[in-house]
C-alpha cells in the first residue's frame, strides 16, 4: 500500500464538514484498498464522511469528527501521521505487521536512527481516558518515531492497549507518563521490541519497551505481551509507586538491560489495613537478557501468597542459555528483590510514604544459568539466582540451577555503591535489615554456592531445600567452611564465617535428601519422606533442630542425623526411621507419644537424659541398639509403649528395661551395679526357648516367653527381676515361693531362686534370690509340679450372621483332657456349649477354635474356658465378652417369592429368632415408607401381604429397631 499523504494538522478541515459527521464509528483508510478489512474505498479527508464506503485518509481528520466514546477503525495501510489523541475515542487498526503482514495497520514516523532526538510521538495521548468504558488502542504497529505511544503526564484512567506493536522507535516503545496518577490501565498482547538500538542514544532513560513512570499507578494489568531486544529494558514500572499491578503471561527476551523492573509496589491502605494487593507477577517467560531478569526495587508485600497487600512472584521461567556470555562486568540476578531508589518515590514507601522493602512471596519459579567466569567471580561480579533484602520475604518451591550464587540474603548499609563486593551491588539504597525471611522447599542445584548470607544481623530460616548434595560435609563444609552454605561478615572485609552456630546465619537444616520432585503440581515440591538434620546448624527459636526434622518429615519417613550430641528435647508422635552415619547419635530427652506409632532405629541411638514412653514403640536391633547412658533414666513403658528389641543400660543405677515384642510388654529389671562403666543389654521374646531341659530342683519352666540378658561391660553381679503383665498368658498359676527366676546355663535350666514377689498373680514380678554372676537366657520357673496347661490366648470375636468365633492357644499341655466352652448372659449362670478334646501331654504350641451360634442379639454375651485334666481337676480362663447386633441377624435374612406377583404375599425368613419385637419396613427406591409390619419376639418368619395398590417396581425390605444397621433386601414386584 502507498503511504498516505499527510494533508493536515489539527484544525485544517472545514468546520462545516466536521459538524456534519456524527457517527459513533468512523473509518480511516490510506489511498488504496489493498488488504483492507473495514473499508471499501480509499481514504479522503476532503470528500470522506468517515463511513466504511467513504473513509477519511487520516486519523486526525476522524478524531476531529468523532464524538466521545466512539471508535475509529483504521484500515490496512502505512500511515506517517503523528496522532494526537485528545478525545476519549478508541482507535482500532486491522492488525500488526507481525501478526497480519498482508493487512496490517502501520504507523511509520520515518525517523532515521541517530543520537539526536526530537521527542516525536506516533501517538500522543492527551485525553484523560474513558469514564464509563475504556479507551482502546488496538491492532496496529507504530515504528520509527522517538516514542511509539506517549502520554503527557496528566491523570489517565481506563485505557486498554491491546494487540499493539511498538518497534524500532528511537527512545521508547510506549512511554506512559503517570505523573498526575494513572489507574485501570491494561496492556494486552503488546509487542515492544528493538527500541533505542544503536546508534540511537540510550541516555535520558531511553531504551525501554514499555515504560510506566512517575506518580502513583493503580490497577495496572500487563499480560500476554512480548518485550524483546530493547536497548535498556523490556518493561519498567518506575519512579513513583504502584498498587494492584499484575504482569502475567509475558515474554522477555534479549533485552540489554533488566527484562522486567518494578519500583515502589505496595498495597493501598485504609486506616492501616491493606485494601489492594501490591503486585502479582506470574507465568512470564524471561530468557537471555543481558542484565537482571526481574529487578524489583523498594517493594513491599505481606509475605503471603495472596490477599490484600501481597507482593507475589510466581511460576515464572527466568533463564540464560548455556551459550550466553559469563564474563560479566557487573552483578546480575534472575530475581533481585532489593532496596533501591526509594527516595525517588515521591510519596516515600508506597502511596502513603511509610513502608519498607520486604514481604515478597516468591514461589514456583525456575531460575537458571546466571553464571560468571572464574575471573568475573574473583572480582565479585557474580550471577545470582535470587537476591533478597528486607524483612519477611518468603522463597518457596523454586528451582534455582546453574547459578554462581543460588540465593543470597544481604543487609547492605545505606548508600552503598557498586564496587565489586560480595554484596549484590546496586546503588541508591537505604539501609534495611533482613528479619523473618524464609527460604524453604527449593531445589538449588549445580550452583557454586547454594545459600549465602552477607552482613546479616538475623538468622535466615532456610530448611527443607535441596542444596546440591545430601552430604553434610558438602552442604556446610567439613568444619562449617567452604560448603554450599556460606556466611560472610561485613559491611567491609567480608571474612568467611563458619556455617555452624553461633557464627552461621543460615538455618539450612533439615535439608532434603534428593532433588526429586514429589508431585506434578507447578513448582518444586521436595520429597519430605527423607530429611537430613545437622546438630551444628544455627537453629534460633523454641524448636530445636532435631525436633524440626521430626515434625516436618512425612509419616513413615526417615530422619538422617549427623552423629552428635543433641542436647535437646525430642517428642515423636508419628512413625519414622532415625538413622545416622558414623558414631552413635545421642539425644538428651526423648519422648514417644503417638498411639500405635513406631520409631525405627536405623543406627545406634543413645539417651543421655530421660526416655519417656507414653504411647508408641521403638524398634531396635543388636546393630541399631538403643542405649541408656550413665545417669540417664527411662520410664518402664506400658502395654502401648515399649522398646521392641534390645536395650542397653550403662551405669551404676538400678534399672527396669522397658522392653517387649510385637504386642507384648514384658519388662526386666536389674539392681544397681557397683561400677558406672557396667553395661547390660536385655531383649524379650514371646515364644518358647529352644530347650526345656531342667536341673533340679526346677520342675518346670515357661514355654511361653523368655528374656536375653547379657553383661556387655564390667564384672558386676546384679539381681534380676522378671515381670508379667498377664498372669494367664504367662502361666502364673502359683503366686508363691515356688515361682522362680530360671536361667539357662547353656545345657539346661537352673533356678536363680525367688528373692521376693511383687504385684499379684494377675500382674506382678519375681526377683532372683541373690546377685547373679552369669548372664544368658531367663524365664519363669517353678518348684511345683508342672502346670497342666499354659494358656497363651483366649479370644471371642463376632464374625457376622450371628456367629461368634472362639479361639485359644496353649504353649504346653500336661495330662489335658480338654476344654469346656461355657457361655453366660449375666456372668453368674454358665452353660457348657461344647467340649473340645485336648492334646494330652505335649510341649508344642497348639491352636484351637470353635464357632458358636448363640441366637442372642443386642445384649452382652460372656464366654470362658474350663480346662479339665485327665484326673478331673479344672481351671478357668479369663472371661471374654461380645455383643451381636441386629445387623448380624438381618444380613442373612431372605424374602420369597422374589419377584412377586400383583396379588401375591411374600414371606420374610430369619435364620434365628429376634430377641425383641421388631418392625419390618417396605420402602420404594426414593426412601418413602409404603408398608410396615411387626415381627413378634422369638419369631423367625413373617408374611407380608402386598397391596393391590402397590405399583410394579423394585422395593427395599429392611428391619428397623435394635440398631437400624440392617442391610435392606431387594424385592421386585411384577
Amino acid at each position: 500500500m502507498n503511504q498516505s499523504v499527510l494533508l493536515l494538522a489539527a484544525g485544517l478541515l472545514l468546520p462545516g464538514l466536521q459538524a456534519t459527521v456524527t457517527a459513533q464509528n468512523l473509518y480511516v483508510n490510506d489511498l488504496t484498498t489493498t488488504g483492507d478489512t473495514y473499508t471499501t474505498a480509499p481514504g479522503n479527508d476532503v470528500s470522506g464522511t468517515g463511513s466504511s464506503s467513504a473513509p477519511f485518509a487520516t486519523v486526525g481528520a476522524a478524531l476531529r469528527a468523532a464524538t466521545a466514546n466512539s471508535t475509529i477503525f483504521i484500515d490496512a495501510g502505512t500511515y506517517s501521521e503523528r496522532v494526537v489523541l485528545d478525545k476519549n475515542v478508541s482507535l482500532r487498526g486491522a492488525g500488526t505487521a507481525t501478526a497480519a503482514p498482508g493487512s496490517a495497520t502501520i504507523f511509520d514516523g520515518g525517523l532515521a536512527p541517530g543520537g539526536a532526538q526530537t521527542d516525536v510521538a506516533g501517538f500522543l495521548v492527551t485525553t484523560s481516558g474513558g469514564a464509563n468504558s475504556p479507551v482502546m488502542l488496538s491492532k496496529f504497529t507504530v515504528r520509527n518515531y522517538d516514542y511509539g505511544i506517549l502520554t503527557t503526564g496528566s491523570a489517565t484512567s481506563n485505557f486498554v492497549v491491546e494487540d499493539v506493536e511498538a518497534v524500532s522507535n528511537r527512545h521508547t516503545g510506549i512511554f506512559w507518563n503517570c505523573l498526575g496518577g494513572a489507574q485501570n490501565l491494561t496492556f494486552r498482547r503488546v509487542r515492544a521490541a528493538q527500541n533505542a538500538l544503536s546508534p540511537n542514544t540510550n541516555s535520558t532513560g531511553a531504551g525501554r519497551g514499555l515504560f510506566l513512570v512517575n506518580g502513583h499507578k493503580r490497577n495496572i494489568l500487563i499480560e500476554d505481551s512480548r518485550f524483546e531486544q530493547n536497548r535498556r529494558g523490556g518493561l519498567d514500572v518506575n519512579d513513583g509507586s504502584v498498587s494492584g499491578l499484575v504482569i502475567r503471561g509475558c515474554q522477555f527476551t534479549q533485552n540489554i538491560g533488566a527484562a522486567l523492573a518494578v519500583l515502589g509496589a505496595a498495597g493501598e491502605r485504609t486506616g492501616g489495613t491493606y485494601t489492594t494487593s501490591a503486585a502479582l507477577i506470574e507465568g512470564n517467560f524471561i530468557r537471555d537478557n543481558a542484565s537482571n531478569g526481574m529487578e524489583l526495587k523498594a517493594c513491599t508485600g505481606t509475605g503471603l501468597g495472596n490477599g490484600p497487600g501481597s507482593f507475589v512472584v510466581r511460576n515464572n521461567y527466568i533463564a540464560r542459555g548455556l551459550g550466553q556470555p559469563t564474563n560479566i562486568t557487573f552483578d546480575n540476578a534472575g530475581i533481585a528483590f532489593v532496596d533501591r531508589d526509594r527516595k525517588v518515590i515521591s510519596t516515600g514507601g508506597g502511596i502513603t510514604g511509610d513502608l519498607l522493602t520486604g514481604g515478597a512471596f516468591i514461589q514456583g519459579n525456575t531460575v537458571r544459568g546466571y553464571l560468571s567466569t572464574f575471573g568475573s567471580s574473583l572480582f565479585e561480579n557474580n550471577g545470582f539466582g535470587v537476591v533478597l533484602e528486607g524483612a519477611n520475604n518468603k522463597v518457596f518451591n523454586n528451582i534455582i540451577a546453574q547459578c554462581q550464587r543460588g540465593v543470597q540474603v544481604q543487609d547492605r548499609p545505606a548508600t552503598t555503591t557498586t564496587d565489586n563486593t560480595p554484596f549484590f551491588d546496586i546503588d541508591r539504597n537505604t539501609g534495611v535489615v533482613s528479619v523473618n525471611d524464609s527460604i524453604r522447599n527449593n531445589r538449588i542445584d549445580s550452583c557454586a554456592t547454594a545459600l549465602r548470607a552477607v552482613n546479616l544481623t538475623n538468622v535466615v530460616e532456610a530448611g527443607l531445600n535441596w542444596l546440591g548434595s545430601n552430604s553434610f560435609s558438602a552442604v556446610r563444609g567439613a568444619s562449617g567452611m567452604n560448603g554450599a552454605v556460606v556466611t560472610l561478615g561485613g559491611p567491609s572485609g567480608f571474612g568467611a564465617l563458619s556455617a555452624f552456630e553461633p557464627t552461621g546465619l543460615i538455618t539450612y537444616s533439615p535439608f532434603l535428601n534428593s532433588r526429586t520432585d514429589a508431585t506434578t503440581t507447578p513448582g518444586f515440591q521436595g520429597d519430605m519422606s527423607f530429611l537430613n538434620v545437622d546438630r551444628f546448624c544455627p537453629t534460633p527459636g523454641p524448636i530445636a533442630c532435631l525436633q524440626k526434622g521430626v515434625n516436618l518429615v512425612t509419616e513413615n519417613g526417615t530422619v538422617h542425623v549427623f552423629a552428635a550430641m543433641y542436647d535437646q528435647d525430642v517428642v515423636i508422635t508419628k512413625s519414622l526411621a532415625l538413622t545416622n552415619s558414623g558414631s552413635p547419635t545421642t539425644i538428651q530427652n526423648l519422648t514417644l507419644n503417638g498411639a500405635g506409632k513406631v520409631l525405627t532405629l536405623g543406627s545406634p541411638l543413645q539417651i543421655d537424659g530421660n526416655l519417656t514412653l507414653t504411647n508408641g514403640f521403638i524398634n531396635s536391633t543388636a546393630t541399631n541398639l538403643l542405649t541408656i547412658l550413665p545417669g540417664a533414666t527411662s520410664t518402664a513403658g506400658n502395654s502401648s509403649s515399649f522398646v521392641n528389641g534390645p536395650v542397653q543400660k550403662i551405669g551404676n543405677t538400678a534399672f527396669v528395661f522397658p522392653i517387649g515384642k510385637d504386642t507384648y510388654w514384658a519388662r526386666l529389671g536389674i539392681t544397681a551395679p557397683a561400677n558406672a562403666a557396667s553395661s547390660f543389654t536385655a531383649e524379650y521374646f514371646p515364644t518358647a526357648y529352644s530347650s526345656a531341659d531342667l536341673t533340679a530342683p526346677l520342675r518346670t519352666v515357661s514355654r511361653v516367653e523368655y528374656w536375653n540378658l547379657n553383661r556387655t561391660a564390667g564384672t558386676d553381679n546384679v539381681q534380676v527381676r522378671l515381670f508379667w503383665e498377664n498372669g494367664t498368658r504367662s502361666g502364673i498359676t502359683d503366686f508363691s515361693p515356688n515361682l522362680q527366676v530360671a536361667r539357662y546355663t547353656g545345657s539346661a535350666w537352673a533356678t536363680e531362686g525367688n528373692g521376693g514377689l511383687g504385684g499379684s498373680q494377675a500382674a506382678g514380678s519375681v526377683v532372683s534370690a541373690a546377685p547373679i554372676s552369669d548372664f544368658s537366657v531367663f524365664t519363669f520357673g517353678s518348684l511345683a509340679p508342672p502346670l497342666p496347661v499354659e494358656l497363651v490366648r483366649f479370644q471371642a470375636t463376632p464374625t457376622g450372621n450371628g456367629h461368634v468365633l472362639l479361639r485359644w492357644a496353649t504353649a504346653l499341655e500336661l495330662h489335658n483332657k480338654g476344654f469346656g466352652l461355657e457361655r453366660s448372659t449375666n456372668a453368674k449362670k454358665w452353660e457348657q456349649i461344647a467340649f473340645v478334646e485336648g492334646q494330652g501331654t505335649t510341649s508344642q504350641h497348639h491352636e484351637y477354635s470353635y464357632t458358636d451360634q448363640p441366637n442372642l442379639f443386642g445384649q452382652l454375651i460372656y464366654y470362658r474356658l474350663r480346662q479339665q485334666d485327665i484326673d478331673g481337676k479344672s481351671t478357668y480362663s479369663a472371661v471374654e465378652t461380645v455383643t451381636l447386633s441386629a445387623a448380624n441377624l438381618a444380613s442373612s435374612a431372605s424374602v420369597y417369592p422374589n419377584p412377586a406377583t400383583l396379588t401375591e404375599q411374600v414371606t420374610l425368613t430369619l435364620p434365628r429368632p429376634l430377641p425383641t419385637a421388631t418392625q419390618v419396613q417396605l420402602l420404594d427406591l426414593t426412601g418413602r415408607l409404603v408398608l410396615t409390619q411387626t415381627i413378634p419376639a422369638n419369631a423367625t418368619e413373617v408374611t407380608l401381604q402386598l397391596s393391590n395398590g402397590l405399583t410394579k417396581g423394585t422395593y427395599l425390605v429392611q428391619l428397623a429397631g435394635l440398631d437400624h444397621g440392617s442391610k435392606p433386601l431387594r424385592l421386585v414386584k411384577q
